[in-house]
This record gives C-alpha cells, structure tokens and sequence, in this order.
C-alpha cells in the first residue's frame, strides 16, 4: 500500500516544512564540506542519501520529497560538470541524476511504509488494548445488568464514545448510556427490525447487528466513537455477553421451575398422606356403624358414605403414587399378563366408581400377552381413564380399543369432545401443565399424563395423543410390545 502524503492540518505542514528546511541545510553543510575536500561523486551520492534516509525517518512524505529534490539539484549543480549549472553536459550524467533520483524516491517509499506500517501497528495494539479492557470489564458485570447502564458505561468509558445504547430482542428491554443528540436509541431499534446495519459517518452514529450464528439477538448503537473500525470487534464482545446473559436467564428460569416442580410434588405427596389417615379412620367407623341394628335408610346412607370414602381413599392412594413416581425413576417389574383381561377390569372397575358416562371395550383378539407391571400399568390405564371422563361431553360414551399388530399391542382411550390445540399437543405431557381452556374449568395436578408416558417409556413403549378433528374428540394410545404376535400366535420379536 503507498503512503499517504495528504496533510491533514495546517500544523503539519508546518512541521514538515520545517523539518525539510533542517535537512536543507544539512544537505548544503554535506555539499560544502564534499566539494572543499573533493569528494568522489560517489561519495557525495551516500552522503545525500542519508540525509534523505533520516529525513523520510523523521519527517513526513512532502518534506522528504522536497530534501530528495534539494539533493538531487545540490549533486547536478557542484558536482556533474559542467559545473555551477544545472545543464549536464554527458548523457550519462543524466542517467546518474535520474538513478540518484529514483534511489531517494524509492529509500523514502520504503521507509514511509514501515513508518506507516509500524503506526498501524500502534493502533491495533490500542485498540487491541481497548477490546481486553472491554471484555475484563464485561465479565464482572452481572448478567442481569448487560443492557444497563454498568455494562454500556465499559463501552462508553473504554472506547471514548459519547452514547451507547444496546436492544436485548428477547425482552424487548432498551438501555442508553451517555446523552445522544441523533436519537440513538431509535436507530438502534429500527437496525434491528429492518435487519440492517447503518452508518451516518456525518453525525456519528454506527448501529450494527448482535448475531449469534444465524440468529440475530439485538443491536447495537454508538454515537460520537472517536474510532469507527472499532463498532465490529465491540459488536461482538455486545453480542457475545447478551447471549451469556440470555444463557443465565434460561439456566435460572430452569432452575427456579425444577425447585417449582419439586415443591409442588412434595405438597402433593404431604397433602395425600395427611388425608389418608383420617380416611382409614372414617372407614373403620362405618363398618362399626354397619354392625349395628339401624333402620333400611340408615343402612343406605351408610353404605353411601363408606363407597365415597373408598373412592376417596383410593383417589388419594392414587396420588401418593403419581407424586413418587414423578420424583422417581421408574423401574418396571415387567411379567408376562393378558391385557385384554386386565384392561376389561381396569374399565369394569372404574365404571363401579363412576357411572357418568358410558364405556365399550373392543379387542381384536381374546387373548394378547405382554410384559408388564401390573401396578404401573394399572394405573397409567386409570390415569387415561380419568381423563376421558373429565373432559368428555356429558352422557358421551368412551371407547377403549386393544389391538395386535406387528409385535405391539395399542390400547387406545378415545372420548367426545373438545379436541386439543396444536400448540398444546407436545406440553400436555409435560410436569404440571394443563391446558389453556380446561385449567380454569376442571381439577388437576397436570401430573397424570406426564406420569402415565413415563410409566409407557419404562415399559418400552410410547403414550401419543391422537386428534380426530375439531369437536370430535381425542384418543390417548398406549402401546406395548408383546411376547407373541397377538392372535397370529407368531414367533417372539427380538
């Protein structure tokens, strides 16, 4: 790259004028003392330049250019005849000149290249400097605080700038520091819903992008920057501390939700063993109650509190359960069961505690044997069933289907109704969460569907929802691996 010999100010010029009239003069002290002691001309020749050399180390392009020239005149006028003229009388004298002249231009290209070279240098070791200051500074701010004044005072205070204003997009959060007077905040902004990059050279103010990959995270905006090539390595030390800051935000929203979660199940779990006490009390003072001679509507009441009290003794058992599996890892004690039998009397027996609606079951074979816990399954089935029956449409009927084919066994819930949202379908799955439209509407945990595919996974199996259609319902499968291919009685799959 050639050197620059535009001056910038007048003082410069003045700085190099008077630097050339110094070497001036010393380039004529070189040509007295050359031509009194008869100096060869190839000694007058490396005495000039070297006094060109220290010139263009010392002084600027135009002063080094003018000393060039001096010497170039000093060397044609007292030392090629003829001389005290500047007419050269043999052609290779001229060629002489013209090679001292192309020398002197040359040494002083070359050292105002490394001059120039070396500034650059300088600078990147500045800003080099300002950028490990920047970064320092930025690690000991917390990452609550990134797009506040403490993390946009280390910009301004490092780079010199007179305002900076960072846009954090996933909060929508605006922080400025210092006093714009072009509405930095407002470009800042805008740079990043129109997704450009922006530059007013005129008034200072540089926005740039915060990008993380592909993925645009903010912006950022400086106004009044003494040093514009800095706003790219400051983009990305701003954007590499806000993803660090959205990295702490996640990690303490998932912390802060698992000791939810956790606090939530031990409720749960606490609130279940205190009622099952009272519970078992109530039932042994029933059945006293029962012994004793009472009247036919005593007897009917009686018996009405003690099946209530049953079907709330095991609804609370059935809590305690779903609250330690949820803590848990499950660990199925898998065993060979027919579970079409099984499933007629999960259904058979939660119909004798709620008679509400109407259940058929359908199998495609008499007789399927799987692996399973009878327990866990027992009440994944009972979690399904609930289900169905809490959010069906009154006097509705629920089907249960079992059916065999290509080595698992699908038990399919189905009921009438509302059917589920399609930005709901994957979280109603997840640890205590219920739906927008039912949460309000019916009780819950959240716990049962979640428990019920964990219970499916540790059987090797899976939990999908299936949606028939707007208002038509939805159905909940489970399905399992079999030992034999169903009614087909086919080889064990390994």
């Amino acid at each position: 790259m050639i050197p620059t010999m535009r001056l910038r100010n007048p003082r410069q010029f003045r700085r190099q004028c008077q630097s050339a009239a110094a070497s001036s003069v010393a380039i004529a002290l070189v040509t007295f003392a050359s031509y009194k002691l008869h100096f060869n001309n190839t000694t007058v020749v490396l005495l000039y330049l070297l006094v060109v050399v220290l010139e263009s180390l010392a002084g600027g392009a135009v002063a080094s250019l003018i000393v060039a020239v001096v010497a170039a005149a000093c060397l044609d006028f007292f030392f090629l005849p003829p001389l005290f003229t500047f007419r050269i009388a043999d052609p290779f004298n001229v060629l002489t000149l013209f090679v001292f002249l192309i020398i002197a231009l040359v040494v002083m290209w070359l050292v105002l290249r490394v001059s120039v070279e070396a500034q650059r240098a300088r600078r990147r070791g500045m800003e080099m400097e300002q950028l490990y200051e920047v970064a320092r500074r930025l690690l000991v701010v917390t990452p609550d605080q990134v797009c506040g004044v403490p993390a946009l005072k280390v910009f301004r205070e490092v780079l010199g700038s007179a305002a900076v204003c960072l846009f954090d997009a996933s909060t929508a959060e605006l922080g400025i520091d210092g006093i714009s007077q072009y509405d930095l905040a407002e470009r800042t902004r805008q740079a990043y819903i129109f997704g450009k990059d922006t530059d007013d050279a005129y008034r200072g103010v540089f926005v740039r992008r915060l990008r993380i990959g592909s993925a645009t995270i903010g912006a950022i905006g400086f106004e009044g920057l003494p040093d514009p090539e800095m706003i790219s390595a400051a983009s990305v030390l701003a954007a590499a501390a806000l993803e660090r800051a959205h990295t702490f935000r996640r990690a303490s929203y998932e912390t802060a939700a698992a000791h939810a979660e956790d606090f939530r199940a031990a409720i749960l779990d606490a609130l279940a063993h205190e009622f099952k006490t009272p519970l078992a009390t109530i039932l042994a003072v029933i059945g006293g109650i029962r012994e004793a001679r009472l009247e036919p509507e005593q007897v009917e009441m009686a018996e009405m509190i003690e099946f209530e009290v049953s079907r709330l003794s095991r609804l609370t058992t059935r809590l305690i359960r779903t609250a330690q599996l949820d803590r848990e890892e499950l660990k199925a004690r898998l065993k060979p069961m027919d579970i079409v039998p099984f499933v007629e009397g999960v259904v058979h027996r939660y119909m004798a505690q709620s008679q509400e609606r109407r259940v058929a079951v359908t199998s495609s074979c008499p007789s399927i044997e799987v692996p399973a816990d009878r327990q866990l399954l027992d009440l994944a089935l009972t979690q399904l069933l609930d289900n169905a029956f809490k959010y069906s449409l009154p006097a509705s009927a629920i089907n249960v289907s079992v059916q065999a084919e290509g080595g698992f066994v699908t038990t399919c819930v189905r009921n009438e109704g509302n059917s589920i949202a399609p930005d709901e379908q994957d979280r109603i799955f997840e640890r205590f969460y219920r739906g927008a439209r039912v949460r309000n509407l019916v009780s819950g945990t959240g716990l049962g569907l979640y428990v019920a595919r964990k219970i499916a996974t540790a059987h090797g199996g899976s939990l999908d929802l299936v949606n028939d259609g707007p208002g038509k319902g939805v159905a909940f499968c489970l399905q399992l691996p079999m030992l034999n291919h169903g009614c087909d009685n086919l080889p064990v799959r390994h």
